[in-house]
């Protein structure tokens, strides 16, 4: 169990966190939902944490059909998780190796449509502004196949702003430190200024859709 949910079965687990289905338990009238917990090793590591706590905040902000909507942030026995909306289906990066082991390629009008899709969402939290119409300047910062969820009802949504660069983020990035997967940064990402910005983003999302 985590907080008032009940953990049903793991779903995907990375390098730093482990996702669940998991169900509400405290009499809550909640559908299935997505439960992410770190590592037990990260649990208590001060910049992991700062990092939940902004991916929590951030995403909990943007309301968009093309992004995975953030419920809530809670504890159990002072380890933190985060609870998302359960989307059935496969991360796009899954559903493309799958077709590749049958040699299967995605259609080129439904990759299309996926990468709309995510873009949609993506530019969603490029103008997110805050409720004094502030813009909060997100950055996703980690747009790839692994982040782009294809549900079995058509849509695909973009998810996890762990890394996202904000304006008021709490976690920093170190000086010279470059964060996402690298087949898919682009090059101003990677040279000695280390910018980052909503073109950034966007071209991702264009070696994606290659």
């Amino acid at each position: 169990r985590a907080g008032g949910f009940e953990l049903l079965v793991e779903l995907a687990s990375g390098g730093m966190a482990t996702v669940y289905l998991a169900r509400a338990i405290d009499g809550r009238e909640l559908p299935l939902v997505a439960l992410k917990r770190p590592h037990r090793h990260l649990a208590t590591d001060k910049m992991f944490l700062s990092m939940l706590l902004d991916e929590a905040r951030l995403a909990s902000q943007i309301e968009h059909p093309n992004v995975v909507k953030v419920r809530e942030l809670g504890f159990e026995v002072g380890e933190p998780f985060i609870v998302l909306d359960y989307v059935e289906g496969s991360s796009l990066s899954d559903l493309r190796k799958e077709l590749g082991a049958h040699d299967f390629a995605i259609e080129p009008k439904v990759a299309l449509r996926i990468v709309l899709d995510a873009l949609a969402g993506l530019h969603a939290a490029h103008e997110l502004k805050d409720e004094n119409g502030r813009h909060l300047g997100i950055i996703h910062r980690d747009v790839s196949p692994h982040n782009v969820l294809v549900g079995v009802d058509g849509k695909a949504r973009l998810t996890d702003f762990g890394i996202a660069k904000a304006e008021d983020r709490i976690q920093t990035t170190r000086t010279h430190e470059v964060k996402g997967k690298l087949a898919y940064l682009a090059p101003e990402r990677v040279d000695k200024r280390r910018t980052c910005n909503v073109q950034s983003d966007v071209f991702a999302m264009a070696v994606c859709a290659w």
